[in-house]
């Protein structure tokens, strides 16, 4: 009996427990009409509390409610964060609703999965990431979440974020609170928020709160960042024992140089090393071109993030025993061989990729991920700029990854933006060369030479580092590459690991696009030579990204059988826009029975303004047009 009424109890109990957890007002028929036009899912409810009573030290507390209507919005269904010795999070509940707002499961911090963070060549890390992928039966289903970060040191307060794309907003609240002598800084971007303010007992509080807010529409192809939000930065902060100041771009690059401190120089014995490594060479840039060489030749990337090893290089003597380090380290690395041979240099804080927008120079937010390397050059009147954790990177050269914006450089009174360079079309080029040896059948073999430099070269490196199947996939489904029954790809004339050629050479069964008759149709090459065009829009507000300038040239040769004769050739064109030009050219020479067939593109810079939008369209569209010509070739009875 005592039995039967303890389990009555427990079954009763967790009965009451469910229906407390009913949240009705979570229902999805609660949401107003306005806010589910057009999207995936809805904030019902979201607030981010940050309290700092110190410098560096405090907590954020978070709760989120989102409705997800539909698949497209599964991204919801995953819940992570990261942390480390100065990052903790504190306990996590989550708990999921039905489109009734009817409570169907929960999960707690225990409940969820902890892995080290690493990218397949980190080695040294004290970062993990928490995480959930959470499942629901069907849709809509709304999920609540609610945890705590603990900051042990950081210089870093969130941004706020007003609008989100493809999602709306029912409430949203950013709540923090300084002491008087430690202001939050903050400055809008595309929005005019202005947050509530209330003083007292020497605690500052800053409140910013939307309510009923669509989705923001952002343009295809437009920075990473450009999106509304508030940037909020502290004006001193203090990580491991290293106190710091924000309020100006000076004084952040003081912080990082004292990180720096005693780790940025060799030990003497390796000076002699450098020395000898380049006493034959005929001034600085080619002293560092050698020291370069090296890094890359011998150097290897391994992510590290131990505690303030976030923003803190290893050791430069570390480094070279170790032979790896991470892009703080091996830049701090190539500072120090510099230095060994009398070349002063300055350690670069940058935000990288290529999309990226710069970050906002009167506004000193620590918003970089990235580290590179600046080698003033007076007596030359030249700077070189060196990407330190890249094994085929050409020297002197910084790519689309970190050009074209600001770089923080740490010198010895403190930091300094400085705008980093744009690269040309001739940085990034491919010349592609075919020939194809057709047969009466159309069947046929061709070679393909292919040189190229810049972020070429990068992609070419990244097909040999691959499979087989990755190079052949990427060949037909990116490039459209006619299919080959047998594809071979190598090497050759190679210089070194950036400065080779590759030589294709394949088997077709068919090489034509179709026939009808005696009649064959074939594409100007043997892939697609161009492919991209910008969406359509009316009205461009934003300047549209591309990944880099460019020159592309090919010439691809077809040797005819005796068996044929040409029909017909594509009429030769010149198209240009106020950032470039695409021309081709075709050709038969009857003595030699060869169909030659010349294209050329050139793109002058990669950020298309928008006041050049319809002209890009325009451009590119006719360029894709133009190559829907064919050759046509007629087979002789």
């Amino acid at each position: 009996m005592t039995r039967l009424i303890i389990f009555i109890v427990f079954i009763l109990f967790n009965t009451s427990v469910l229906f407390a957890q009913e949240k009705p007002q979570y229902a999805v028929s609660l949401i107003p009409d306005s806010l589910m036009k057009g999207v995936n899912s809805v904030i019902r409810e979201q607030s981010d509390l940050l309290i700092f009573k110190k410098p560096g030290k405090g907590k954020q507390v978070i709760k989120k409610v989102v409705t997800v209507l539909n698949e497209k919005a599964e991204e919801e269904l995953v819940f992570y964060e990261f942390y480390d010795q100065l990052r903790k999070i504190d306990d996590i509940e989550i708990n999921i609703y039905d489109g009734k707002g009817a409570y169907l499961k929960r999960s707690r911090k225990r409940d969820l999965r902890t892995e080290s963070v690493g990218d397949g060549i980190s080695l040294l890390t004290d970062t993990k990431v928490i995480y959930a992928p959470l499942s629901v039966d069907k849709y809509p289903a709304t999920i609540e979440i609610n945890y705590e970060i603990i900051y042990e040191g950081t210089h870093e307060y969130a941004d706020f974020f007003p609008q989100t794309t493809d999602q709306s907003i029912i409430k949203k609240t950013y709540t923090i609170t300084t002491p008087d002598d430690n202001k939050v800084r903050f400055k809008n971007y595309r929005t005019t928020l202005k947050p509530k303010v209330n003083t007292t007992d020497g605690l500052t509080t800053l409140t910013w709160e939307v309510n009923n807010v669509q989705p923001f529409q952002k343009e295809p192809g437009s920075a990473r960042e450009d999106v509304p939000n508030v940037k909020i930065a502290p004006s001193s902060f203090e990580v491991e024992d290293y106190p710091g100041n924000l309020d100006s771009w000076d004084n952040f690059g003081k912080w990082n140089n004292l990180l720096q401190k005693g780790i940025n120089k060799l030990p003497a014995e390796s000076h002699s090393f450098y020395k000898n490594m380049v006493n034959s060479a005929k001034g600085d840039r080619e002293k560092i071109a050698i020291l370069y060489r090296h890094l890359q030749e011998n150097y290897r990337y391994v992510s590290i993030q131990l505690g303030i090893g976030g923003n803190k290089p290893f050791p430069a003597d570390f480094v070279e025993k170790k032979k790896y380090g991470d892009c703080k380290a091996l830049s701090n690395f190539m500072h120090a061989m510099l230095d060994a041979v009398g070349i002063p240099s300055h350690y670069t804080i940058i935000n990288a990729d290529y999309n990226s927008m710069p970050v906002d120079k009167d506004f000193p937010q620590d918003a970089f991920n990235h580290i590179i390397l600046c080698v003033p050059l007076p007596k030359e009147n030249d700077t070189v700029w060196l990407e330190c954790t890249s094994r085929t990177q050409s020297f002197g050269k910084l790519g689309n990854f970190t050009e074209n914006r600001y770089g923080l450089l740490v010198t010895e009174t403190g930091g300094k933006l400085v705008p980093t360079p744009r690269s040309k079309p001739d940085d990034n080029t491919m010349y592609n060369k075919t020939v194809v040896k057709l047969s009466g059948d159309g069947s046929g073999t061709a070679s393909m030479e292919v040189a190229h430099t810049g972020e070429y070269t990068e992609l070419i490196n990244s097909l040999f580092d691959g499979s087989e199947d990755d190079r052949k996939s990427y060949l037909v489904n990116r490039l459209g590459l006619r299919q080959p029954d047998k594809l071979e790809m190598k090497k050759t004339n190679v210089k070194s690991r950036n400065e080779y050629t590759v030589l294709y050479t394949m088997e077709f069964e068919k090489i034509q696009e179709f026939n009808a008759g005696a009649k064959y149709f074939f594409h100007p090459q043997l892939y697609k030579f161009w492919t991209f065009n910008v969406p359509k829009m009316e009205k461009r507000e934003n300047d549209y990204y591309m990944q880099f300038p460019l020159i592309m040239n090919d010439t691809t040769v077809f040797q005819l059988p005796a068996e044929f004769t040409v029909e017909s050739l594509p009429k030769p064109a010149t198209i240009k826009f106020s950032l470039g030009e695409y021309q081709t050219d075709y050709t038969f020479n009857k003595e030699s029975m060869q169909v030659s067939s010349i294209s050329r593109i050139k793109l002058n810079q990669h950020i298309i303004p928008a006041s050049m939008y319809k002209e890009a369209f325009v451009f590119f569209n006719d360029v894709l047009k133009h190559q829907q010509q064919k050759i046509i070739l007629k087979k002789e009875s």
